[in-house]
C-alpha cells in the first residue's frame, strides 16, 4: 500500500506539471506593460493616423524606453511627437533632443523601420504612461473590387507580453456595410466588425512576448477614393478563401485544443475518483485489531523495563532525537563504558567524553572511530565535524542509531494497525493533491466546471481527512503489551515531570536515581530531577552515591552544561551541512492563427 502511495504522489505532481506546462512562459525582466492602446484613424488618402499608448511598471531603475515600427511592405513614416505621464502627475511632452537628457527623445529612420529611443529616468515602484503619435503612408490598397488593409499592428518585436491590449481601427466614412476584417494571433482575442460606425477593435487579455497581432481588412474603395496606391487586379475573392482557410485551421486547432484539454482534465478526475475508491475498497477490507487501553496511571515510581531511548520512542510515538541520545550517552557512562568531564569551551561550556572500553550506542563508537583523538571526545570536536561534514555523515549515523531503536519499538506496536493509520494518512494527502490538480485541469476549460470540480474536490477531501483524523485517533498502534508498557511509562514521565511534589529519597536510594536520570535526559527533565536530588539528598551524598553523573549535574563549577543542548547544535550544524551540501465562410472572423501576410511584423518595443 505505501509503494502505490509514493505512486499515486508520483502521478499527481506529474499531472500538475503538465496541467501548469499550459501556463504561457513570462520573459524575465524588471518591468511589465499593460494598459496597451492603438487608435488607428484611416485617412481617405489610404494613410493613417496613430496614436500608440502603455504603460511601463518598473521593478528596477531604467534610464527610458524605445518604441519599433517597421515600415516595410508601406510607403513610409512620419513621427509627429511623443507625451508621458509619470505615476500620477502631469502630462509631458517630449521634445527631439540628441542630449540624452530627461524628456527627450532621439529618432531613427530607415525605409525599413523608424524606432524612437525616449529618455524618461524611472525608478523602482514607478509607473509610466508612454504615448506616441505618428503617420503611415500607403497602409490601405485600391484594388478593382476592394480595398485592403493588411497590418501586424503589434509585431513580435515586444520581448514582454503586453496585458489588457485595445487595438482600433476607425475608417474615415461611415457606414460601411461591406466591412470585412480578420484578426491573427493569440486565439484568446476577440474581435468586433462595427459596420455601422465603420469601426474595428480588437480586445487581448495578455499577448504573449514576440507574438504579433494582425488585423486584415476589406472595405469598399470609395472609403479612401483619394488613395494613390492602387492595383487593377480583382483582390476580394481571394483573401475571402485565403482567411476561410485560416478559420477552418483554427477552428480544427482550437477543437484539437478542447479535446486535449477534456482529455487531461478526465484522466485528472477518473485517478482522483480511481484513487479515492481504492483507498476506500483497502481500507474496508482491512478493519483495524482493537485493543483496549488500560487504565491511566498517575505517577509509576518503577523504572521502566526497557531503555530510555526506546521509553521515549513509545512515549512520542516517533523516532528518538537527541535527548535520548544524551541519555544513552548516560548509560553508558553508568557501563563504565566511558567517562564523562565537563570543561570549559572556547566560548562556553562543553563535556569531554573519554572511552574506557568497547561502546554499545553505534552513533558513539562511530564518532570515537572517526572523530576522537586518543579516545578522546569532546563535544565541541563534534559540534565542529558536523559544520565541515558535507557528507552528511554525522547524520547517517544518527539515522543508524534511530533505526536500531525503532526495531526496538516495532515488538510493542500492531503493524496492522499501523499500517491502516498510516494509509488514512496517505488517503487524505493522496485525495487533496489530486483534488487540486483536477480544479487546476478545468480552469483551462470553464469557470462552471471549475467551480463545480472544486467543491466536489473540496467536499471529498473535507469528508476524508474528518473521517481520515476520527479514525486515526481511534486506531491503537500498540499491542496489549505495548499499551500496558506505555501506560507505565507515561506515569514514570509524569512522575519524574512532577518530582518537587515528592521526597526523592523517600522514593528510592542513590543507586535507583542513578538508573533513572537517563530517562529524566530522555524526557528533557534531566535537570529538574537533578535541582531536585540536590535538595533531598544534599551534595555530599550526591558526590559519594551518583559520583558517576556528579561532575555533570552538580559539580560543575559554574558552569552550565546542557550535554542534551550541545548534541543537539551538533546535530543541527550536520544537517544544516547537509542540505547545503473563427468564420469559415469566408465571412468576418475573429482571432486565428497563420498570418495574411501583413506589414509591420518587426515593429516592437522595451526598456533600456
Amino acid at each position: 500500500m505505501k509503494q502505490r502511495l509514493w505512486w499515486t504522489i508520483i502521478a499527481s505532481v506529474f499531472l500538475a506539471v503538465v496541467t501548469l506546462s499550459w501556463q504561457p512562459l513570462t520573459a524575465h525582466a524588471d518591468y511589465k506593460i499593460s494598459d496597451y492602446d492603438v487608435h488607428v484613424d484611416v485617412q481617405k488618402d489610404g494613410s493613417a493616423e496613430v496614436t500608440q499608448a502603455m504603460t511601463y511598471r518598473f521593478d528596477d531603475d531604467y534610464h527610458g524606453v524605445f518604441n519599433k515600427q517597421d515600415l516595410r511592405g508601406i510607403q513610409g513614416a512620419q513621427f509627429q511627437g511623443a507625451t508621458t505621464r509619470l505615476n500620477s502627475g502631469m502630462t509631458e511632452t517630449v521634445r527631439a533632443a540628441d542630449t540624452g537628457a530627461n524628456n527627450t527623445y532621439k529618432l531613427t529612420q530607415t525605409k525599413k523601420q523608424f524606432q524612437v529611443k525616449l529618455y524618461r529616468s524611472v525608478s523602482d515602484g514607478d509607473e509610466l504612461r508612454v504615448t506616441y503619435r505618428y503617420r503611415l503612408l500607403g497602409l490601405v490598397t485600391n484594388y478593382q473590387d476592394t480595398a485592403e488593409l493588411n497590418w501586424k499592428i503589434i509585431g513580435t518585436g515586444w520581448d514582454q507580453p503586453l496585458e489588457n491590449v485595445r487595438l482600433t481601427i476607425q475608417l474615415p466614412v461611415k457606414p460601411v456595410g461591406d466591412l470585412q476584417a480578420w484578426t491573427h494571433g493569440p486565439q484568446a482575442g476577440r474581435t468586433t466588425v462595427d459596420r455601422e460606425n465603420a469601426r474595428v477593435t480588437m480586445t487581448l487579455a495578455r499577448n504573449p512576448e514576440n507574438s504579433f497581432v494582425e488585423s486584415h481588412m476589406l472595405f469598399p474603395t470609395d472609403v479612401t477614393p483619394f488613395n494613390a496606391r492602387k492595383s487593377s487586379k480583382k483582390r476580394k475573392a481571394a483573401v475571402q478563401k485565403q482567411e476561410a482557410a485560416l478559420a477552418n485551421a483554427a477552428n480544427q486547432k482550437r477543437q484539437r485544443q478542447i479535446i486535449v484539454k477534456w482529455g487531461i482534465y478526465g484522466l485528472t478526475v477518473a485517478i482522483f475518483f480511481g484513487v479515492f475508491i481504492g483507498f476506500a475498497w483497502w481500507l474496508r477490507r482491512h478493519p483495524a485489531q482493537v485493543h483496549v487501553k488500560p487504565t491511566p496511571i498517575n505517577h509509576w515510581f518503577e523504572v521502566p523495563t526497557v531503555g530510555p531511548a526506546v521509553a521515549q520512542s513509545l512515549w512520542k510515538t516517533a523516532s528518538p532525537d537527541t535527548k535520548a541520545m544524551s541519555a544513552e550517552i548516560l548509560q553508558a557512562a553508568a557501563a563504565k563504558e566511558i567517562t564523562l568531564e565537563p570543561i570549559a569551551g572556547k566560548r562556553k561550556p562543553t563535556v569531554k567524553i573519554t572511552k574506557l572500553g568497547p561502546i554499545s550506542n553505534s552513533f558513539l563508537a562511530h564518532c570515537f572511530d572517526k572523530i576522537a583523538v586518543r579516545d578522546e571526545l569532546r563535544l565541541d570536536q563534534l559540534q565542529a565535524f558536523g559544520k565541515k561534514d558535507k557528507k552528511g555523515r554525522l547524520n547517517k549515523w544518527f539515522g543508524e542509531w534511530q533505526a536500531t531503536v525503532d526495531q526496538d519499538v516495532a515488538t510493542y506496536q500492531d503493524k496492522t494497525n499501523y499500517k491502516i493509520r498510516n494509509t488514512w494518512n496517505g488517503m487524505g494527502v493522496a485525495v487533496t493533491l489530486l483534488g487540486i490538480v483536477a480544479t487546476l485541469a478545468a480552469m483551462f476549460i470553464s469557470p462552471m466546471v471549475t467551480t463545480i470540480t472544486g467543491v466536489v474536490a473540496l467536499i471529498i477531501a473535507a469528508g476524508t481527512w474528518i473521517v481520515g483524523i476520527t479514525n486515526y485517533r481511534k486506531i491503537t498502534i500498540n499491542t496489549d503489551e505495548g499499551l500496558t508498557l506505555v501506560n507505565q511509562i507515561n506515569g514514570f514521565r509524569q512522575m519524574l515531570k512532577d518530582i518537587g511534589h515528592f521526597n526523592t529519597a523517600e522514593i528510592g536510594d542513590l543507586v535507583l536515581w542513578e538508573q533513572i536520570l537517563p530517562y529524566a535526559a530522555a524526557f528533557g527533565l534531566a535537570g529538574k530531577v537533578a535541582n531536585k536530588l540536590a535538595v533531598d539528598f544534599g551534595t555530599a551524598a550526591l558526590a559519594a552515591g551518583i559520583g558517576i553523573y556528579y561532575p555533570i549535574f552538580f559539580a560543575n563549577d559554574g558552569l552550565d552544561f546542557d550535554l542534551s543542548g550541545s548534541l543537539s547544535n551538533s546535530f543541527s550544524s550536520a544537517l544544516d551541512a547537509s542540505s547545503n551540501a473563427s468564420s469559415p465562410s469566408g465571412g468576418s472572423g475573429g482571432f486565428s492563427g497563420g498570418s495574411s501576410g501583413g506589414f509591420g511584423g518587426g515593429s516592437g518595443g522595451g526598456a533600456f
